[in-house]
Order: C-alpha cells, then sequence, then structure tokens
C-alpha cells in the first residue's frame, strides 16, 4: 500500500497541471473544432524497450507503432482484413498466388510532408526481411523473394511459395510503412499514422501530436483523428495505472489486470471494455539446456501445473483453459479440441526420477512484474513444490526482460506475454522451427519443422488444419511450453472516452484515430 501510494504522489507530481479537466489536457495550438474533435488522451503503461518499429517486441513498442504509424493491410478487430483502414487501396494475386501486386492509396502523407509511394513500401519490407538488419520479422518475411516498385503507386511482392496469411503478416505490428528516407530509426521518426512524434523522455513519458494531414476520414466525411494529441505516461506499477485511471489521471489502459476488472467497472467515471483473444503467458522451458533438455523434465513440469487453478486466480478465469500449445480456441477448425490436461503429481515425480531427479529439481523462473505474471509464478511455485520441484521467482520490469541483453531469449525458465496473431502461423514463423529468430526455449524439433512448412503453403482449409492438429500434438507430447489459459483482451478506460471498439488482435491495434471525449 506504501509503495502504491508513492507512486501515485509521483504521478501526481510530474504530471502537474497539464491534467486539470478530467485526463483532457489542452493538446498542440490549434484552430478549435466543433462536436468530437479536441482533447489529449493520457495513456500509461511500461516503457518500451525500443523505438524502432523493426524491433519492437515489447507491448508498448508496439503500441506505438500503431499510434504513429499504419499498415499495407490492416488486420481489424474481428482478424479479418479491412481494406478502407489499409494503406493498399487494393491488391491482386497472380494465379499461382506467387505475385501479389499492390495499389497503393494516393495522397498519403508523411509526417515531414512527402508523398508515400511504393518507394517507401519497399524500403519498409526489404528491411524488415533483411537478415543483417537482425529484426525478428526476417524469418516472417522469408518467403519473399522480390519486392518491386513498378509504379509511383504500384508495388510487386514475389514470393518463394503460395502464402494464404501473406496478408495478414502485411499487418503485424513491426510492419508499419516508414519513410524511406530515414537512416536512424532511433531519432527520426517520420510515419504515415494519426498522430506525429512530439517528445520523448526515456522512462517518463512519449507524447504525439495531431497529425493535420492523415489521409483517413470518417463516415461523414470528417478528417481523423478527433484527438489533438495522446501523452503516453511510463507507469511500471501496474496498481498506479489503475489507480491513476479511477482518479482521471489517465484516460485508457490496455491489459486491464484482471483483478481490477470489478473495481473498475462499479466505478462509475470507468468502463472495461473485453473481447476474447489468442494473448496468452507462454512459460517456456529452454529445450537447449539441462535439465529441460530432457522431454521427461518438460514432461513432468507440464504435469504438476493445474491450469484451471492458474486461469482462476491469476486472471479472475477471464479467458479459457490452454492445451499447452500456442493455438487457442478462437482459431477455429484450427484449434484441436482436446480434453484439458489433468494435474497429475504422481506422474510428474516419476518422470523426474526418470530424468535422474528422484530427489527433487530447484529452477529458477523469469517473469515481468506486470499484468497476471507475478500471480500466475506464485500459484505454479505452490503447485510444482508438491512434485518436487522449487522455484525461485525473479521478477523483472518489462523493459529489462525485453531489452538491450535480450533476457527473455536467453532465461533457461522463463514467462513471456504472447499478442493474439491474426493466423497461427505466425507463432510458427517467429517463435518454434529451428531458425525463427525469437525461438526464446530454443526448440528444435524437424518434425515440426517439416509440418509448419507445409502449413505455410497448404491452402485447401481441412488438409491445414490435420497439419495444425499434428504440430499441436507435438507440442502436447514433447514441446517447450506450458500454455495455462488464453485470456480476454481487457481495456479500461473513462467514461468520457468514446469510441473505443475492443479487438481480438493485439490490444495495441485499437484504432485510436476514432476515439473522443464527449462532452
Amino acid at each position: 500500500m506504501k509503495r502504491t501510494i508513492l507512486m501515485l504522489a509521483l504521478l501526481f507530481c510530474t504530471i502537474g497541471l497539464i491534467w486539470a479537466g478530467g485526463g483532457q489536457g489542452e493538446g498542440p495550438a490549434e484552430p478549435e473544432k466543433e462536436g468530437k474533435y479536441g482533447g489529449t488522451m493520457t495513456r500509461a503503461y511500461f516503457a518500451p524497450s525500443t523505438l524502432d518499429p523493426g524491433f519492437a517486441q515489447d507491448i508498448t513498442a508496439g503500441e506505438i507503432c500503431g499510434i504513429w504509424g499504419d499498415y499495407l493491410a490492416y488486420v481489424d478487430e474481428d482478424l479479418s482484413i479491412d481494406p478502407s483502414r489499409s494503406l493498399a487501396e487494393k491488391w491482386d494475386v497472380s494465379a499461382d498466388g506467387l505475385t501479389w501486386t499492390f495499389t497503393l492509396r494516393r495522397g498519403v502523407m508523411f509526417h515531414n510532408g512527402e508523398e508515400m509511394t511504393s518507394k517507401d513500401v519497399k524500403f519498409t519490407f526489404d528491411r524488415l526481411r533483411d537478415p543483417d538488419i537482425g529484426a525478428a520479422t526476417a524469418s516472417l518475411y522469408g518467403n519473399i523473394t522480390d519486392i518491386k516498385a513498378t509504379g509511383t503507386y504500384t508495388v510487386v511482392f514475389t514470393l518463394k511459395q503460395q502464402n494464404p496469411d501473406f496478408l495478414f503478416q502485411l499487418g503485424e505490428y513491426q510492419s508499419i510503412v516508414c519513410w524511406s528516407g530515414i537512416k536512424d530509426f532511433n531519432t527520426e521518426h517520420i510515419f504515415t499514422g494519426k498522430f506525429m512524434y512530439e517528445s520523448y523522455l526515456p522512462e517518463d513519458r512519449i507524447t504525439f501530436k495531431r497529425n493535420p494531414n492523415y489521409w483517413r476520414k470518417d463516415a461523414e466525411g470528417n478528417q481523423l483523428p478527433y484527438l489533438d494529441g495522446i501523452e503516453y505516461l511510463f507507469l511500471s506499477e501496474p496498481s498506479a495505472q489503475v489507480e491513476a485511471l479511477r482518479g482521471g489521471q489517465v484516460d485508457y489502459l490496455i491489459y486491464l489486470p484482471s483483478e481490477y476488472v470489478q473495481a473498475v467497472e462499479d466505478d462509475p467515471n470507468t468502463v472495461v471494455y473485453q473481447k476474447p483473444s489468442n494473448f496468452h503467458y507462454a512459460i517456456r522451458m529452454r529445450s537447449d539446456r539441462e535439465p529441460f533438455s530432457d522431454v521427461r523434465v518438460r514432461q513432468a513440469f507440464r504435469a504438476a501445473v493445474d491450469r484451471g487453478e492458474i486461469l482462476e486466480g491469476a486472471f479472475e478465469g477471464l479467458g479459457v483453459t490452454g492445451r499447452d500449445t500456442p493455438f487457442g480456441p478462437g482459431y477455429g477448425d484450427y484449434y484441436l479440441d482436446v480434453p484439458e490436461p489433468k494435474r497429475d503429481v504422481a506422474k510428474a515425480r516419476r518422470l523426474l526420477a526418470e530424468a535422474g531427479y528422484a530427489d527433487g529439481i530447484t529452477v529458477t523462473l523469469t517473469t515481468q512484474n506486470s499484468s497476471a505474471m507475478p500471480a500466475m509464478a506464485t500459484i505454479m511455485k505452490e503447485q510444482m513444490a508438491e512434485a518436487g520441484i522449487t522455484i525461485d521467482i525473479q521478477l523483472v520490469p518489462p523493459d529489462v526482460y525485453y531489452g538491450a541483453d535480450n533476457l527473455w531469449l536467453e532465461a533457461d525458465f522463463a514467462m513471456t506475454d504472447w499478442g493474439s496473431r491474426a493466423t497461427p502461423q505466425s507463432y510458427l514463423d517467429l517463435a518454434y522451427t529451428c531458425e525463427a529468430n525469437w525461438n526464446e526455449s530454443h526448440y528444435c524439433d524437424p518434425e515440426l519443422d517439416q509440418l509448419a512448412a507445409q502449413a505455410a503453403v497448404e491452402l485447401d482449409t481441412g488438409k491445414r488444419a490435420e497439419i495444425y492438429a499434428k504440430i499441436q500434438r507435438i507440442f502436447m507430447d514433447r514441446g517447450p511450453l506450458i500454455v495455462a489459459y488464453f485470456t480476454n483482451n481487457l481495456f479500461g478506460a473513462g467514461s468520457k472516452l468514446k469510441g473505443i471498439k475492443p479487438t481480438s488482435f493485439f490490444p495495441t491495434h485499437v484504432d485510436y484515430g476514432v476515439l473522443y471525449f464527449e462532452d
């Protein structure tokens, strides 16, 4: 309690008078507008590990991408492609599925006043797929063999193999289209989005102002966005974030901690929005090092946990239990619907004994001090103790977990928050094939790689579902994961903030262009 009070005191001192008026600051000096226009929305979350969209891997960095950038193909709230919010006006694919031709919108301006052309799209995706750059998207876009700017507003992608998920991959949060003249992505923030970079104080805040030349309009033909700006505060305590929301100093939160949902719902000044998603916490075991290089140890750890108890205790039951794979029920026919694994302490002890740990085993679980992760770690610690597994919990801030040392890729036993993807193939390409750039578990299974390669190019939905079923059985049998549950995406907002449409995709993909304050 003392820590929360201290954080709030520091917050109020930092915010000062700018928040007078219920969180709707004055914003940039522009002519006064009528109706929905005006006001500065205040956000709060953890500090980002980078401002370079190509290397965005934490939640805040991903959200910043959606604030100041746009996508060639926009993935909407129901995991479909929305042409009206895409930078590509239309697209065509060749009969063999290998050539994609995109026609760009005309008159889309970058924040520096330059018009977006095919040159910029080519620059963006050439950078993201270049293995020498080192972005994780190099594996995601490894199927692209060539990108040509064939006209000012026409760009052609050539693929090695057919890819039924190609449009969705163009909507990954790292793939905002960048001005081709950028030399340093850490200092030059020139994109096409609804809000423009204004200032940045590391570990404190980043501010955005309204893009007066934004290309989108609302249904009545009024130019978006409505808000004058966004101020994004970096607060490392979830309790402080929620108290700031309830106190009116913050207008909006993504990843609202589940334990505060009832309090926010009961408060007449705040509102909760939620939607089912494939967001999950991957409790991953590094399979290239002892003890987790032994499949029996991985199986023992999975047998020792009660997934339903973790969901109820750590996330108030606001989701569905997992099956130790990154595929959730939201993927429909691609989800292998089998009974929830039952906790079996005797089996866990037997497997550990077979692996040489009859007297028990001690491991360190590295996780972030955010969202439900501390509670999950505590519940797992208690559950696993009964199976002879002693867990030491190492809590670190998100910007340290995803920071320069890449702790999340190096730790032996860790918990990572994975946002919902539009298609399950993205998880395989990013994290679970042998050469995937974000292969945090260092898992390498030739059979899984072969199946993932087949699924990536299979156009028949039924056949693809069969392949994905085999992949999920590999995860359940010998994989590197414990996935206790898939969450509902939870959002908290002040009651005066309107236009919020919750999404099943990354919560970072909320459409900030249509948010406004109600008088």
